[in-house]
């Protein structure tokens, strides 16, 4: 509908008849119909609230004669359109720690400890085992005499990490070289191991990265042979976890920027950093997926969403406790707009709002953009910021 500008409409033959003069002992009136069912106030509220798009903000009572009335300004704003997302606040990564030495499982640290590079991740017959970051399992032992091979630089890495070599005393390649024993050494010096330049099988373990220990599947004094795992664990870095339905992928892109709400209300930043491809149905009780077309609570397909915080300490220590996950659908910024309630449709289709100009009041036609917490984003002619629009109280 193209804009235009509305005076009080006579109820009969759409006449505009000349504006009265206020009268001061009686406040303003807001009518519910001005056209013989013509021009409907706050319909559009209603519309709003059937389509889930605002908070419904009570019924009016019909051929109401009468509503008291207050003013509210056409203001410029950012509005956007929020979604709340069901999370689970946890830790990326799930490990598993595999003993290559044979003997007596002899120390392991505290379930929720942190395990950092270079520190000790447990003990079998009394001899340490540290562990070091790299994404390949440990295989075979390392010294001068073993092919190149991108376990060898891994360990190099970590000696430089550790601070047992630089840039100017050892080039981190796959080649296991003279260097790279007395870098290997400087490191058994520091541990007080034997400085013989070798690392054996199981004397290190390769980890993605610092170990948060959430399990002890073997016990303290029992045998814990090669091949045996003696942990568990994730990392140590904190996330949220989101199983999105399929349907409402498009809700989300890696990169967005979120707000994530924890269990005492307060509200932290956050990044999706992944967002699932493949979609996996949910388990029922019996541990089988659904996967029976039912479409019940819990039965649709899934994605998995992942979401880094800015600020992991905001976060406390909880662990799997639920989160809400705050996404925008929607956003415009700088605009015009009032208060929802301030519209009034009008039989002959469109909005419009009465502006008030010093006790003076007259409709104007107005476009809708969009809506967000109670607020509408307006255009027309003649609209412009710092107007006062007329709204129920």
């Amino acid at each position: 509908m193209s804009a235009q500008t509305l005076t009080q409409i006579h109820p009969t033959n759409g006449t505009t008849p000349p504006t009265p003069a206020p009268e001061p002992p009686r406040p303003p009136r807001r009518r519910r119909r001005a056209l013989a069912g013509g021009i409907v106030a706050v319909a559009v509220v209603a519309a709003l609230v059937a389509a889930g798009t605002v908070d419904d903000p009570g019924t009016v009572p019909g051929d109401e004669p009468a509503t008291a009335t207050a003013t509210a300004p056409v203001s410029r704003h950012t509005l956007a359109q929020q979604e709340e997302l069901d999370g689970t606040l946890g830790y990326t990564g799930t490990y598993a720690v595999v003993n290559q030495r044979q003997g007596t499982l002899t120390g392991t640290p505290g379930e929720g400890s942190v395990v950092d590079r270079g520190q000790v991740l447990y003990e079998v017959d009394g001899q340490p085992v540290y562990l070091m970051v790299g994404g390949r399992p440990a295989w075979r032992p390392l010294d001068e005499t073993v092919d190149d091979g991108p376990d060898v630089r891994q360990l190099e890495e970590n000696l430089v990490a550790l601070g047992h070599a630089n840039d100017q005393n050892l080039t981190v390649d796959d080649d296991f070289t003279e260097a790279t024993t007395a870098a290997v050494k400087r490191w058994q010096d520091a541990t007080g191991a034997e400085e013989d330049g070798v690392v054996e099988l199981g004397e290190i373990v390769f980890l993605p990265s610092a170990l948060r220990v959430t399990d002890h599947p073997v016990a303290l004094g029992t045998q814990a042979p090669p091949d045996t795992s003696v942990l568990a664990g994730t990392s140590s870095e904190r996330t949220v976890t989101v199983d999105l339905d399929a349907r409402r992928q498009v809700l989300v892109a890696t990169g967005d920027a979120v707000e994530v709400e924890l269990p005492d209300g307060t509200r932290t930043p956050g990044t999706i950093a992944s967002v699932g491809i493949v979609a996996s149905a949910p388990e029922d009780d019996d541990g089988s997926g659904s996967g029976d077309g039912s479409g019940g609570v819990g039965s649709d397909p899934t994605v998995e969403v992942v979401v880094t915080l800015a600020d992991p300490g905001a976060s406390g220590a909880l662990d799997q406790a639920p989160v809400e996950v705050v996404v925008g659908r929607n956003r415009v910024e700088n605009v015009l707009a009032v208060p929802v309630n301030a519209l009034l449709a009008l039989a002959e289709g469109g909005y419009a709002v009465e502006v008030d100009e010093a006790g003076s009041r007259r409709l104007l036609a107005v476009e809708l953009g969009l809506f967000a917490d109670g607020m509408v984003e307006v255009s027309g002619d003649g609209l412009t910021e710092g107007m006062s629009v007329v709204v129920p109280v």
